[in-house]
């Protein structure tokens, strides 16, 4: 069974000031590799405590560049799916996370129809987070035979999901204008698609 880790970059309301909201989700056989490199670098940069975070956006440039070239030494696929802020309603900004989340889980189960799910938590309302699940279920319902398990979890806890952070960090630079910190993993995208 294949993990993924799934995170966004951005926000999907109107208001907000970047141009583009990203999804991107990191596939691995395993996770050890991933989690080691996160370790390893809070370790660097004297956080060890179980809820420091590291966060692209948060991070020098020379922490951001070592972690994506530690991704891209990995075994690894990304698949991503970008939202032009322009084109989104206020109405319907969680809908289109929803949807956004969903395509790019659909993206990785139609090639891993077997995967354990680690989706950065969003929600703490219940009714939300089964909102996003069915949404997912919906969207990977025509593979056959998948066996897929989705796990919503608080990025604190799972290195995995801090280590997606930056690479949805790199592909929204990408849509901005940025293309050198999303060069650096291209090798690694599978998917990149346009909700």
């Amino acid at each position: 069974m294949h993990v993924a880790f799934v995170d966004e970059s951005g926000t999907p309301t109107p208001a907000a000031l970047k141009s583009c909201f990203v999804v991107a989700a990191l596939i691995v056989t395993s996770s050890r590799a991933i989690e080691l490199h996160v370790r390893r670098a809070r370790r660097h940069l004297h956080r060890r405590a179980a809820g420091s975070e590291l966060k692209a956006a948060s991070s020098d440039p020379r922490v951001v560049r070592r972690m994506l070239e530690a991704i891209a030494g990995e075994p690894c696929e990304i698949y991503a799916v970008v939202a032009d802020r322009d084109r989104i309603e206020p109405a319907l900004a969680e809908p289109l996370y929803r949807s956004a989340v969903a395509r790019t889980i659909a993206l990785a189960v139609e090639r891993h129809p077997r995967l354990h799910v680690h989706v950065d938590k969003r929600y703490t309302n219940p009714r939300q987070r089964m909102a996003l699940e069915q949404r997912i279920r919906e969207a990977i319902a025509h593979v056959p035979d998948q066996v897929v398990i989705i796990d919503q979890e608080d990025s604190t806890s799972q290195p995995g999901l801090q280590a997606v952070d930056f690479v949805a960090w790199a592909l929204r630079r990408k849509c901005e204008g940025d293309a050198a910190w999303a060069a650096i993993i291209e090798e690694r995208v599978v998917a990149l698609e346009n909700l």
